[in-house]
C-alpha cells in the first residue's frame, strides 16, 4: 500500500467520523456541508431521495420526532478512499 493510498483512506475515515460528530452535535449544516449536492439517501422503509435539499428536509422531520446519539462508531474505508462505511449503535428517544 502506498502512502498516498493510506492518506486517502485516512481522509475518507476522517470525513465519515466528522460527519457523525456533526450528527451527535445536532449540527445539520455541518452534516450537509460534508455531502455532495447530488447525495442519494435510501430511507429506512421508504423511498429513495436525491439531493441536499431533500436530505435537509429529512433531517428536519427526524429532528421533530427523535432525539438520537450515535455511539460505538466504527468507520472503515477502501484503500483508495473512494468508498467508506460506518457502523454504530443508535441511542435515542421519541419526542
Amino acid at each position: 500500500m502506498s502512502n498516498d493510498s493510506k492518506r486517502a483512506s485516512d481522509r475518507a475515515i476522517a470525513l465519515v467520523l466528522d460527519y457523525y460528530a456533526a450528527f451527535n452535535r445536532g449540527d445539520w449544516d455541518g452534516m450537509l456541508g460534508r455531502l455532495s449536492e447530488d447525495v442519494v439517501h435510501d430511507l429506512n422503509q421508504g423511498r429513495r431521495e436525491t439531493g441536499r435539499d431533500a436530505f435537509r428536509a429529512f433531517l428536519q422531520r427526524m429532528d421533530a420526532s427523535y432525539s438520537e446519539q450515535l455511539r460505538d462508531i466504527v468507520a472503515m474505508s477502501a484503500v483508495d478512499g473512494r468508498h467508506a462505511a460506518a457502523e454504530y449503535t443508535v441511542h435515542g428517544t421519541y419526542k
